[in-house]
Formats: C-alpha cells, sequence, structure tokens
C-alpha cells in the first residue's frame, strides 16, 4: 500500500498515519513554533513519514507551570494513539504497533523535541521515576511541597504506568532548559518576573536537580547547532551530566529544525539516523 504524507487533525494533535508503519514519534516544538507544528516542523514529520513512521504533532499552550503542559503532552498521547489505531483499521493499515505497550523494550515508540519541547520529554522521563521510586525519592530533594501538589493535580486519578515513557528514545534538537526567559524575551523583565517568585516551574536550577538525581535519562540523543546561542548553556550541562548516547553538531542557529532553515534536510537525516541508533539500545 503507498503511503502518502498527510496531515490530519486527531485528538487535538496533528496525525499522518503510515499504512505500514514501524514506529510511532511524536513532536514537540519550542514556544510559538510548537502551537503550529503542521507549519513550522511540516518537512521534519514528512520526513519521519517517509521513513516509516506515523507522525504525531502536538500543539500545546505555553504557561509557567511546565509540569502541567507536560502531563497533558502524554495524556493526549495516549487518547490520540487510540483514535489511531481506530482510523487505521478503519483504512485497512497494519494498526499492530498500536497494540504494543509503549514502555516495553520490544515497542517502538519515539519523541522528538525542540527548544523548550525537549524540557517537557525531560520531565516525562524524571515522572517515569515515580513509579519505582515514589514521589518524595524521586522529587522531594530539588523541588518544594507546592510543586509536589501541582504534580499530583495534574495528574489527578491518572496511573502512572499510562503516562510512563520509560523505554521510548528521544531526539533532543536545540534542547533549552530556560527559565521565563524563554517566554519574555526581554532580559530585565525576565529577572523582575524571576525576583517576585513567578519564574516558571520547575526553574532552570530545579529542572538540573531532577535530572541530576534521576536513575533513567540513558536513551538520549542530542543534535546541537554551531550558531545556537539559546541552546549553548542546556547542551554543555547536559553533556557533563547524563552523557547523551549519540550527539551531534551541525550548522546554524536555535531554529534550524523550523521548516524556514536552510539546513532544514540535515536536521531530518539527523534525526532518523538518531532514531535507529537509539532503538538498538534500548
Amino acid at each position: 500500500m503507498d503511503a502518502k504524507f498527510k496531515l490530519r487533525p486527531i485528538g487535538f494533535s496533528w496525525v499522518s498515519i503510515h499504512p505500514n508503519p514501524i514506529g510511532v514519534v511524536q513532536v514537540i516544538g519550542g514556544i510559538f513554533f510548537g502551537s503550529f507544528p503542521s507549519i513550522f516542523y511540516r518537512h521534519l514529520l514528512r520526513q519521519l513519514f517517509d521513513s516509516g513512521y506515523t507522525v504525531i504533532a502536538t500543539p500545546y499552550q505555553f504557561t509557567s507551570n511546565h509540569w502541567k503542559v507536560a502531563i497533558k503532552l502524554v495524556k493526549k498521547r495516549i487518547r490520540v494513539v487510540a483514535a489511531i489505531k481506530k482510523r487505521a483499521e478503519k483504512l485497512g493499515y497494519d494498526f499492530s504497533i498500536y497494540n504494543e505497550d509503549p514502555k516495553s523494550r520490544k515497542a517502538n515508540y519515539f519523541w522528538v523535541g525542540h527548544s523548550v519541547g525537549c524540557k517537557y520529554i525531560a520531565l516525562l522521563e524524571l515522572l517515569a521515576d515515580l513509579e519505582t521510586r515514589g514521589f518524595s525519592k524521586s522529587l522531594g530533594k530539588c523541588v518544594g511541597e507546592n510543586q509536589l501538589k501541582q504534580i499530583q493535580s495534574s495528574l489527578g486519578k491518572t496511573d502512572l504506568a499510562d503516562i510512563s515513557i520509560k523505554n521510548q528514545p528521544s531526539v533532543l534538537l536545540a534542547p533549552a532548559i530556560t527559565g521565563i526567559e524563554s517566554a519574555v524575551p526581554i532580559r530585565f523583565l525576565a529577572d523582575l518576573i524571576k525576583r517576585i517568585g513567578l519564574d516558571v516551574k520547575p526553574n532552570v536550577e530545579e529542572t538540573h536537580c531532577l535530572i541530576h538525581n534521576s536513575n533513567l535519562f540513558n536513551l538520549e540523543g542530542i543534535v546541537s547547532y554551531k550558531a545556537d546561542n539559546i541552546a549553548r548553556d542546556t547542551i554543555l550541562w547536559l553533556k557533563d551530566n547524563i552523557r547523551p548516547a549519540v550527539f551531534s553538531v551541525l550548522s546554524g542557529g536555535h531554529l534550524a529544525p523550523c521548516d524556514f532553515s536552510a539546513i532544514k534536510e540535515a536536521t531530518a537525516e539527523t534525526t532518523l539516523e538518531f532514531l535507529k541508533k537509539l532503538r538498538r539500545k534500548i
């Protein structure tokens, strides 16, 4: 059956269902650009699809509570995958992959993030620790009681096992673990907001603490860009603290993964290469 790339809205996400999928990739973009993934990441999505993946691009609304955004994203995926299975079955496509347990070592579920979208993926990785270590051991040393309550509120009655992204490799394109300055680019305003206690949650220091204390983060690939001043500090810290399974440096700046970039092809090729390498490491 011929595969034709076409993004369709399913469950508040943009989806292209492959007739014979080798995997399912969820793409989370950066601030603003991630709100319109079908426009700004279309080339990347097409290349993933043409290589055999069903792709899911989920828009999100930026808020200062990054836990809430991350948990919403993975909850949406659960509903979207169920809807994809029904649509694939109706179309006569192979739908066996949607019956897999995403946490299984034999499963073929992946994440691709850009900029702040990578932070949301990192937070989901951290939440996977809760299954075995509990809230206090996983989060207690790094975040306050208020954040713990916010996480529990966002989870609601959702079982942690249902949202775990354990054994799901991720490719992080220009990852940016930043504070409120990612949404407020005027430095003195961002500093003022931080001083009055309105920074994002978790902030940079808290996120670093959480990642440093985690037992996971062994299935990440990082793509850095030579002219990227936004993600530079994050990438240096990640290289020193999680030692990504695969790493590459490309030309270009922070927005290189977007469709208007001259090196979008190199980004897509590297992403596909990393997905294959990371799958072999599970």
